[in-house]
């Protein structure tokens, strides 16, 4: 039997996207912490460190509703 969620997101950087896990409960607070995550990007010519979020955009699917 499926999960009640899935979560799926697209990578900075990536033409396609991908189911991230599948939950339960209330999926809001996973969908908060993913936001949270950064990538650290460094620039050789300006050594200079930039963070960009790791995921351009994160969807949550009600796989009940689909019945």
């Amino acid at each position: 039997m499926k999960k009640h969620y899935s979560i799926w997101v697209r990578e900075i950087g990536s033409d396609h996207d991908v189911e991230l896990m599948q939950c339960d409960s209330n999926p809001q607070a996973l969908v908060d912490g993913l936001y949270a995550k950064h990538l650290t990007v460094t620039t050789d010519a300006a050594r200079k460190k930039t963070k960009v979020g790791r995921y351009s955009w994160v969807r949550i699917v009600d796989n009940l509703a689909e019945r």
